[in-house]
């Protein structure tokens, strides 16, 4: 198969993606509101939490060749209103979140209008029965964004719909790397990227920064130009900034 049909492929697996999460977002008629509060994942105040992860193994930081930030950030787009989104790949209200807003994602970075900043955390290492879900979905999100910014976002939404219960071991290496493989279509330099766990101690930063300097407690959390907004108004906060620019 030539390079050319390769891609139209992966851009259509990628667009059916999208498609099944905003079919599943208009079916749930979410009630944001109420859907986040009741799951978001609280974070403040865990004292065992804290000692659990003082004990995990460290990892050498390397930066990703992907555009990223200094608060460990994968950087998408290039627009003037700038959007921070931390997320967990095994945080159900974070699947919620990406299921109502991901396509008005898409169209805003695809316009030029924002530019989103990933943070990927690893808060639900904790609740993978001791596999750390979080931190390798993570990883490998990142090196997803190595291959391109419109991979990373495949990618991202390719783990949502294939996202593992709370309290589960999650998705092993091999299924999440299967689904880079055969639902993106990301190519084997990626594939040795997250089996030598290359991002693994980058997301750990990204995590520690977060929580500590960056002053976060939950996910998904959302800021757009810097200040916090509710996630049930994050479509109308960004077309706000965006108009008013």
């Amino acid at each position: 198969m030539g390079k050319s049909n390769r891609n139209t492929d992966r851009r259509q697996a990628a667009e059916a993606l999208r498609k099944q999460q905003a079919a599943e977002a208009r079916r749930r008629k979410i009630v944001f509101g109420v859907a986040i509060g009741a799951a978001v994942v609280l974070i403040g105040g865990l004292l065992v939490w804290g000692i659990w992860m003082n004990s995990k193994p460290e990892y050498e930081v390397h930066t990703p060749a992907a555009r990223t930030t200094d608060t460990y950030a994968v950087q998408i787009g290039d627009g003037p209103v700038e959007v921070d989104l931390y997320i967990d790949y095994m945080c159900p209200a974070c699947n919620q979140f990406e299921s109502a807003y991901a396509e008005q994602i898409q169209s805003w970075v695809d316009a030029g209008t924002v530019t989103v900043n990933y943070h990927p955390l690893t808060i639900l290492d904790r609740l993978s029965n001791g596999t750390e879900y979080s931190s390798r979905s993570a990883a490998a999100a990142v090196c997803a964004a190595d291959a391109g910014e419109q991979q990373f976002l495949d990618y991202t939404l390719a783990l949502y719909a294939n996202q593992p219960a709370e309290n589960s071991e999650g998705l092993s290496d091999d299924e999440l790397i299967r689904i880079g493989t055969e639902d993106v279509g990301l190519d084997a330099s990626w594939q040795s990227c997250v089996e030598d766990e290359r991002y693994r101690g980058w997301v750990q930063e990204g995590n520690a920064s977060a929580t500590g300097d960056q002053g976060v407690s939950a996910t998904p959390t959302a800021k757009v130009n810097g200040e916090v907004v509710q996630n049930s108004a994050f479509a109308d906060e960004v077309q706000a900034a965006i108009d008013a620019g």
